[in-house]
C-alpha cells in the first residue's frame, strides 16, 4: 500500500519561502505609518510598494487554500493585522444625499490644478473647465495647490474665480512672483476670512503650507491648505519607475531616484513636525486638505490624521485613486477634518494629474 505524505515538493517550499518574504515586506509597510523616516527612511519604501505587497499576500492566501488550507493562515492574519490601515486605501460606504442642503453642513474641496496645465498638452489651459467643475460641485470652501494667476491689473484669475463660483473671500499666498504673475496656494470660501498665513517651515518652492482662519455663522475653522515636499521626479525619473532596465545607466538612475525618495521622505516628516506644532497655536476645529505626495501607509500621512476624520475613510468608495500619472493607483491628496463627515466624493475629471476631492462635514 502506498504512503501519503503531508512533505512539501520542491516547488511548494519554494513558495512558502516566497510567501514568507511577503510576509515581512507586509509588516515592513506596516511600520510605515510608525516610524519617522528621520529616525529610518527605508520602511517609508515599503509603505510606497504596500499594494502590490498587500495583492501578494492574498495570491498566496489563494494558493495555500488551495493546495494547503494551513498555510494560508499566516498571510490571511497579516492582512487582518492591517485591515485599519488597508481602509485608508479601499473602503466601501453608503453616501449622504444632499448633505449640502443643511445650513450646518459645510462643503469643502481641494484640488492640486498643476498650474492649469493639461496633461495629455501642457499648451493646453484648464481654467475654463475647472471653473465649470467648481460651479458643478459648489464647495463652500475650496483649497488649490499649484495654482497661478497674474497679481495686478483687472485680469486677475483669482478675482475671475471669486466672481464666476459665488465666493466672497479668499487667500492667495504664491511661493513665487513677479511684477504680474504668480503661482502657489490660494483658498477660496464663501465667508469671511479672518486671518491667514504661511508656515515656511522646510518649505521647498511650492511644497508649504497655508492656513485660514474662516467664520461661518458663529463658528470660526482653521482651514490647512497642505503641499508637502514632492519627490521632484522629473520625465526622466518616472520613465526609470516604469521601465528600469530602458534607463542607459540603470545604476546611476537608481542612485539618483532613490536620493530623490529620501530627501522627500524626510523632508515631509519635518514639514509634518512644524504642522503640529502649529496646530497647538489654535483653539478652533481644524480642517486640513491638500495634495500630502504620499500614500495612506506613510508616516506624514498616519501622523496629521491621528485623531482627525479621514473623509475617504469615513465616507469613501472603492480604492482611493487621486493621482494618475505615473500609476493609476496612488491616494496622494486627503481631507481630514474634527468635524463629522457626511460625505465624500473622487471626481474622475482629468484636467491636472490629480483628481479633485471633496467632502461634506457636518459642524
Amino acid at each position: 500500500m502506498p504512503r501519503h505524505t503531508n512533505k512539501l515538493g520542491f516547488f511548494s517550499k519554494l513558495i512558502l519561502l516566497f510567501n514568507a518574504l511577503a510576509l515581512l515586506a507586509l509588516f515592513a509597510s506596516y511600520s510605515a505609518s510608525f516610524v519617522n523616516p528621520t529616525f529610518f527612511w527605508p520602511t517609508a519604501i515599503f509603505g510606497l510598494a504596500y499594494p502590490p505587497i498587500l495583492l501578494a499576500n492574498i495570491i498566496f492566501v489563494i494558493y495555500w487554500l488551495v493546495k494547503k488550507p494551513k498555510f494560508a493562515l499566516a498571510s490571511f492574519v497579516a492582512i487582518l493585522i492591517g485591515w485599519p490601515l488597508m481602509t485608508k486605501h479601499i473602503t466601501f460606504n453608503s453616501s449622504t444625499a444632499a448633505a449640502q442642503a443643511e445650513d450646518s453642513t459645510l462643503r469643502v474641496m481641494s484640488y492640486n490644478v498643476h498650474l492649469f496645465q493639461a496633461i495629455q498638452d501642457k499648451h493646453t489651459q484648464t481654467q475654463d473647465s475647472v471653473i465649470k467643475l467648481v460651479q458643478d460641485h459648489q464647495p463652500d470652501v475650496l483649497c488649490m495647490q499649484e495654482f497661478q494667476s497674474t497679481v495686478t491689473g483687472e485680469q486677475k484669475f483669482t478675482e475671475k474665480m471669486k466672481k464666476a463660483c459665488d465666493f466672497k473671500d479668499y487667500y492667495f499666498s504664491p511661493a513665487n512672483e513677479n511684477a504680474y504673475h504668480g503661482y502657489g496656494h490660494v483658498t477660496f470660501s464663501k465667508y469671511p476670512i479672518v486671518d491667514a498665513g504661511v508656515i515656511n517651515d522646510y518649505s521647498y518652492g511650492i511644497n508649504r503650507i497655508v492656513f485660514t482662519d474662516i467664520v461661518k455663522d458663529q463658528d470660526t475653522i482653521r482651514v490647512y491648505n497642505v503641499h508637502l515636499r514632492s519627490f521632484l521626479l522629473q520625465d526622466e525619473d518616472k520613465d526609470f519607475i516604469k521601465n528600469p532596465s530602458g534607463a542607459d545607466d540603470e545604476k546611476a538612475a537608481g542612485k539618483r531616484v532613490g536620493r530623490k525618495l529620501k530627501d522627500a521622505f524626510y523632508y515631509r516628516s519635518r514639514q509634518v513636525e512644524y504642522l503640529l506644532a502649529h496646530f497647538e497655536t489654535t483653539k478652533h476645529p481644524k480642517l486640513v486638505m491638500g495634495d500630502f505626495n504620499d500614500t495612506p501607509m506613510s508616516f506624514s500621512v498616519n501622523t496629521i490624521g491621528k485623531n482627525m476624520n479621514n473623509a475617504f475613510q469615513k465616507k469613501g468608495n472603492g480604492w482611493g485613486v487621486t493621482h494618475f500619472e505615473v500609476f493609476p493607483i496612488l491616494q496622494i491628496d486627503y481631507i481630514f477634518s474634527d468635524y463629522d463627515v457626511l460625505d465624500y466624493g473622487i471626481i474622475k475629471r482629468k484636467f491636472s494629474d490629480h483628481y479633485p476631492i471633496w467632502a461634506d462635514v457636518k459642524l
